[in-house]
């Protein structure tokens, strides 16, 4: 029998039973005796339809069948058993088989279990051999021939049928795992598993190779211990050992460690699996990192609307004690009228100190609510060359040379005293940062379509890294208090110089980074105009 042009799974088990039949005594009748078979073959076609009452009768209230469905099963049954008679005529004409292939895998058949299906069957053949027993009594030698060949096909039938059940299920179980491996490879989190025995990786889905920035054959084999910082290795195992115990188990106080030793923040979950020859446990790993950023930014915001009520109350309250200490001053300039200079001096001194005080409560009544600023046509490298101009003389003063580098850039909407303040500070900030002098570069240039960017580099002591978590908070600064110092047996006060910052936020994003001796703050502001009725903010600290 040749099987070339099937399937080749369903010729390899047509041939593997085939082998079976012939090699272990199946066959009495050989496949020669054409004249049995072609009689058999017959008498199964023209008796099938007569013996389907009796066999549903039997197998009907068995197998749980309702009375409805019997009359289809009836057709089903005969056609199958007459595609049964054309295979026993003509073992070459296998559609019997492809038939029953087809329907353990996804035919009605196949939703019950093979025992099921076989124990109809069998019923069936015990009418069929009873009513041949009847048809051929006068014929010994003829029904003992018919009986073996019938006997000898069912035999064969039933071993196609139980491994066609095994396969069906076997292609089913293939199919779940592959949805399964499917579904866990396209989830949306990092899923690790986990040899239970020895803690080592064995398998990672597409996230996890996303997320830790390496791809499956560098994460396979290593423990899970090293996937953690040392910091979190205690309570990774007690997670482990938890997982392990109850068979599940969770923490959202961990990290992963990447490809580069970055820390990413995960909520992990961990459950124990019992599947195949290796015990082992499925680690969910949940990136926490926006979640942090968006707790981060609520407590920021909470703290700015917190800082703005205190700066506004604080504001207003100073501002009516200050106008008094003004006029009085005033009062005692006119009373004095120049007859004393020192008394003159001091007056002149201490007016110059209220008008800062209330520059700096007007400061903070600026940050405390939303400014609405006008916005105009600005060249931003114009107006960066009239600030450097304005300070020329200071910047001598203090032994800063300052190098420029203004690249060809387009105007943007902006609003100019808000842009010169930013200038004012980041130029004042880095000289200050250099109290031996030093160099200042300031650069601009167009980065995409509508964005500039302007660099201010420095020379100083820079920004210590502790502190750099810090510096967008407002008011924060590293500048020392004020310090006494004598002038003419009087009292005076000088601000000691050191490093401090600028943050700046104004339609884009403002970073000032430090390394042991430079300091660079970069601001970036959009150059595309503003969508209409949208708000627009601009303030600086330092």
């Amino acid at each position: 029998m040749s099987h070339g042009a099937l399937d080749p799974s369903l010729a390899r088990h047509l041939a593997r039973i085939e082998a079976y039949v012939r090699h272990s005594g199946l066959r009495p009748i050989p496949p020669g005796r054409a004249d049995v078979r072609r009689a058999l073959a017959a008498f199964m076609e023209m008796r099938t339809r007569a013996l389907l009452d009796a066999w549903l009768e039997d197998i009907g209230p068995v197998l749980a069948i309702p009375e409805a469905d019997w009359a289809e099963i009836k057709a089903d049954q005969n056609a199958a058993v007459v595609r049964w008679a054309r295979h026993i005529a003509d073992p070459t004409n296998i559609e019997t088989y492809l038939f029953l292939r087809a329907h353990t895998r996804r035919g009605f058949i196949g939703r019950f279990p093979a025992s099921r299906f076989l124990a109809a069957q069998m019923r069936f053949v015990d009418h069929l051999t009873e009513d041949l027993r009847r048809e051929y009594a006068g014929e010994p030698e003829r029904m003992a021939d018919l009986l073996a060949l019938l006997r000898q096909e069912f035999q064969a039938r039933v071993l196609h049928i139980t491994d066609f059940f095994v396969e069906a299920r076997e292609e089913e179980l293939l199919e779940q795992e592959a949805s399964y491996r499917r579904a866990i490879d396209h989830a949306p989190a990092c899923i690790l598993m986990v040899d239970a025995a020895s803690g080592v990786v064995f398998g990672a889905n597409q996230v996890a190779e996303r997320l830790l920035g390496c791809g499956r054959a560098i994460l396979v084999g290593r423990t899970l211990g090293e996937l953690h910082p040392h910091s979190d290795r205690a309570r990774a195992a007690a997670l482990w050992q938890m997982a392990l115990d109850r068979g599940h188990a969770s923490r959202d106080d961990l990290h992963l460690l990447t490809s580069h030793g970055v820390p990413i923040p995960v909520f992990v979950n961990a459950g124990y699996m019992e599947y195949g020859p290796r015990p082992w446990v499925q680690l969910i790993c949940v990136d926490l990192s926006d979640r942090k950023r968006l707790e981060g930014q609520l407590v920021q915001s909470e703290k700015m609307a917190a800082i703005g009520l205190l700066a506004a109350g604080i504001a207003h309250e100073l501002r009516n004690p200050l106008a008094i200490v003004m006029n009085a001053l005033y009062d005692l300039r006119q009373i004095l009228n120049g007859q004393n200079p020192e008394a003159s001096e001091d007056l002149r001194i201490a007016e110059e100190e209220i008008e800062r005080a209330q520059a700096i409560i007007k400061n903070l009544l600026e940050f405390s609510r939303e400014s609405g600023a006008e916005l105009e046509r600005l060249d931003v490298n114009e107006l960066l060359s009239r600030t450097l101009q304005l300070m020329q003389k200071y910047l001598q003063n203090n032994g800063v040379r300052v190098t420029t580098e203004l690249g060809p850039i387009p105007t943007c909407l902006a609003n100019m005293n808000a842009m010169r303040q930013i200038f004012l500070n980041l130029i004042t900030n880095a000289v200050q940062a250099m109290p031996e002098g030093g160099d200042l570069a300031v650069r601009t240039a167009l980065v995409g379509e509508n964005r500039i960017r302007l660099d201010v580099r420095d020379t100083g002591v820079g920004i210590p890294r502790e502190h750099l978590q810090d510096i967008f908070n407002p008011f924060y600064t590293t500048k020392a208090p004020a310090l006494p110092v004598s002038r003419r047996g009087r009292l005076r006060w000088r601000r000691a110089s050191c490093s401090s910052r600028t943050s700046t936020t104004w339609r884009g994003r403002s970073q000032r980074t430090s390394s042991a001796r430079a300091t660079r703050s970069s601001t970036r502001p959009t150059a595309r105009p503003p969508s209409p009725g949208s708000a627009r903010r601009a303030s600086t600290s330092c």
